[in-house]
């Protein structure tokens, strides 16, 4: 019995030694992650002068809100930027997710007699790409997706990847379940939203935090589609507004006695740019986060 007990007291104490530098590395490595994010927060308050002299640091030398009073010179174009950000991004990720869980459903229930025809329908566009020019000719000129909003959500509206996933969570949900609420009389529209969409939080939860960080960095659809100033999202406003900063310092170059770049901020502005563009985002990770995880392993496990 003592040389149990001994035996048992000598693997608890090397458990502990191993668990102790386990949570240091982790303890470490979030330190790693987290040290950029906070030295970019202190870059945007940071004085331009003192970034050039010294450079980035955790904290900053001295609080200078220079660079968040030129970006919100006109609050009511950041308000609406924000806005229109807002409801590309809801709207995009609630469609999304729901006609690519529909998709994936199908492809997912064996008893589904188009399985091959919709398989082929979804994947097979993914091999090669028609090109900008096609696409932008459709878009403009057949679906009329210009100058509205239509033209932000739609483009990007399906991910293959995601109904990947989607559809690989579904598959690993019992059948005799859907077989026993066929027998009850339920419907497929009434087994897909009352127990396979509830029982699919995580892989739900990870594919709209997905979607809603592409539509919330959308500018490249913008940069096409968009020629009213009432509908640029946010990330093609702060583009615009940094190649604008550009091209004053391009003609300083060649006639500085004619531009006056005294006030304009540099990185500091690139900086807060940056906590503006991230900061909702970041907000909202916490909540997904819990199944974010889960639902991105499931879908790595088997396609």
């Amino acid at each position: 019995m003592k040389k149990q007990t001994t035996t048992v007291s000598i693997i608890r104490r090397k458990k502990e030694k191993t668990s102790i530098w386990v949570h240091l590395f982790f303890i470490v490595f979030a330190i790693i992650c987290i040290v950029p994010f906070v030295t970019v927060i202190s870059a945007s308050f940071s004085n331009e002068t003192d970034l050039a002299l010294y450079g980035f640091s955790v904290l900053p030398r001295e609080v200078d809100l220079t660079a968040y009073a030129y970006l919100f010179r006109n609050p009511e174009m950041i308000i609406n930027a924000y806005v229109v950000t807002i409801i590309i991004t809801a709207a995009g990720t609630f469609f999304g997710v729901l006609f690519m869980a529909m998709a994936a459903y199908c492809l997912a229930r064996s008893n589904f007699r188009y399985t091959k025809a919709l398989t082929f329908f979804i994947f097979f566009p993914t091999l090669f790409s028609g090109g900008m020019v096609p696409s932008y000719i459709i878009n403009t000129q057949y679906l009329h997706l210009t100058d509205n909003l239509l033209a932000l959500i739609l483009p990007s509206l399906i991910n293959v990847f995601h109904v990947i996933m989607l559809r690989t969570f579904f598959k690993q949900l019992p059948e005799s379940l859907f077989e026993a609420a066929k027998v009850d009389g339920a419907s497929e529209y009434y087994i897909f939203a009352k127990i396979a969409l509830p029982l699919s939080k995580p892989v739900i939860a990870t594919v709209a935090f997905l979607g809603a960080l592409t539509k919330w960095n959308e500018w490249y659809n913008a940069m096409l589609y968009i020629r009213s100033d009432d509908l640029v999202p946010l990330q093609y406003m702060l583009q615009r507004m940094m190649m604008n900063i550009q091209t004053l310092l391009d003609a300083m170059q060649y006639a500085p006695s004619m531009v006056d770049i005294t006030d304009l901020p540099g990185e500091n502005l690139r900086m807060a740019m940056l906590v503006v563009a991230i900061g909702p985002m970041m907000l909202f990770f916490p909540f997904f986060q819990k199944y974010f995880t889960k639902g991105m392993t499931v879908g790595a496990v088997k396609g």
